[in-house]
């Protein structure tokens, strides 16, 4: 479950799209921040999550290098999605949280979820978020 108020983290960031222009950016700015000490929570729900299920991160990568090898661009500098993920995972100033509403609604295993992401409803996450004033990012 998530702590109390007093732990609430710097930076709430809810996923809520597979789309690579939005998995991407959540997630370098989550290691990015992390990097720069700050605690972050991220949130995956309905097709975010799919980045969060067993070999998801690596399906949207593979789909995304591509879409950009169809328009004439070689991937450089971007770094894999996977890694991004057990970066985040790994970071100790970074909880990663999947939504317990979209895992039923779309029938996911919970043991198809990575390990070390606690399964919460958006109440639980919001309520530590909704009247502080706190900074949530949405992709």
């Amino acid at each position: 479950m998530l702590g109390s108020q007093q732990e609430q983290a710097d930076l709430a960031i809810i996923v809520r799209s597979d789309r690579p222009e939005s998995v991407y950016p959540a997630l370098i700015l989550a290691t990015t921040a992390s990097a720069m000490g700050v605690k972050v929570e991220m949130f995956f729900t309905f097709w975010g999550l799919r980045a969060i299920v067993k070999g998801g991160a690596e399906e949207i990568e593979r789909s995304f290098y591509e879409e950009l090898r169809s328009r004439g661009f070689e991937p450089r500098g971007i770094p894999r999605l996977s890694d991004l993920v057990a970066m985040a995972k790994n970071a100790g100033n970074i909880r990663i949280y999947a939504c317990s509403t979209t895992i039923e609604a779309m029938r996911i295993s919970r043991d198809s979820i990575i390990e070390g992401c606690p399964i919460v409803g958006a109440s639980t996450f919001l309520a530590k978020y909704a009247r502080s004033g706190a900074k949530i990012l949405v992709f």
